[in-house]
């Protein structure tokens, strides 16, 4: 197996089968350039995989039963693809909301092949038209994260997170919605760290892996639709999600000084916006900022607790 393809889904079965198509037009069979596709489905209601089975039979259809979660559902889907079909030597991580433009996988690990020093590569993302740049990758997050837009706006002038040269460039991390990886790379690890349910398994992922020795890449060659990720609003359940996935992540790549510090940096950010909607007048701003402000504090209580449970039971074996 040359590429394998884990495409994880929830609940997202039109969007699946346009990914799924489009993955279909660019799939080769046979010899060196074999291409296996899994799509592990975390316990949908909604037909998708009665559709995978029934309109891409040439796909492996894993169902978790349960939801799992991005990372682990990954993590599921490189499982069952590599007992069937052997090891892979590239492995392409792809969301369900995604649409290819272009035969991204070939191209990207094509670029693999003639850097072995690389061991991540990603596309440019673009947004439903086709045209529109959608964030591709950042610089890997530190405690300037977590600062005030203002302030970020500075130190980030016009960032758009888009290659927009037609050149390949190292990054800090690439968006886990197009992400390949070289299964070398991995040191006979999972690719995706299973702490983490959802948000920010990508960045560990590459930091871990450029801590390895192998670098990151973006490859603007490989062109990919993402439609996610166009709304301005955030629902406090993902953002809870995302900040208690956040402060993991900072104890895992940093320490827990450096996620103690980037608490009390967001926290003092979301009670100056709170305080400043007040002063304005802007009743909408300050309840949103209040909100996320308690929401932050919930979540890094409960990474705490859970650092402390996972202690406790690491005594407890010892």
């Amino acid at each position: 197996m040359r590429i394998g393809i884990v495409i994880v889904n929830y609940n997202t079965c039109a969007l699946l089968r346009n990914c799924l198509q489009s993955l279909a037009t660019y799939l080769s069979h046979g010899g060196e350039e074999t291409i296996r596709v899994a799509v592990v489905d975390n316990g949908s209601t909604d037909g998708s995989a009665e559709m995978v089975r029934s309109e891409f039979p040439e796909v492996v259809c894993v169902e978790a039963g349960e939801n799992l979660g991005f990372g682990r559902a990954n993590n599921l889907g490189v499982r069952i693809l590599e007992e069937r079909f052997g090891e892979a030597e590239y492995l392409f991580f792809l969301n369900s909301d995604t649409v290819l433009l272009n035969d991204a996988p070939a191209i990207l690990a094509e670029f693999l092949d003639n850097r072995p020093e690389a061991g991540v590569a990603g596309g440019n993302l673009f947004r439903a038209d086709g045209t529109a740049p959608n964030r591709s990758f950042a610089s890997v997050h530190g405690l300037g994260w977590e600062l005030p837009a203002f302030i970020k706006r500075r130190l980030w002038p016009n960032e758009p997170w888009f290659n927009h040269t037609s050149e390949p460039r190292q990054v800090g991390y690439i968006v886990g919605a197009d992400l390949m990886v070289r299964r070398a790379a991995l040191k006979n690890r999972e690719a995706f760290d299973p702490d983490f349910f959802m948000y920010y398994e990508d960045i560990e992922l590459c930091v871990r892996i450029r801590r390895s020795g192998f670098e990151v890449w973006s490859v603007p060659q490989a062109r990919i639709i993402h439609l996610a990720g166009q709304s301005c609003t955030v629902p406090n359940t993902k953002f809870q999600r995302i900040q208690e996935s956040k402060y993991i992540y900072y104890n895992k790549v940093h320490g827990t000084s450096h996620a103690r510090w980037a608490y009390r940096l967001a926290q003092t950010g979301y009670r100056l916006h709170a305080a400043w909607g007040r002063l304005t007048g802007n009743h909408a701003k300050r309840e949103r900022y209040a909100e996320w402000a308690e929401i932050n504090a919930a979540a890094w209580k409960q990474g705490r607790q859970t650092r402390e449970n996972r202690h406790t039971t690491k005594r407890d074996h010892e």
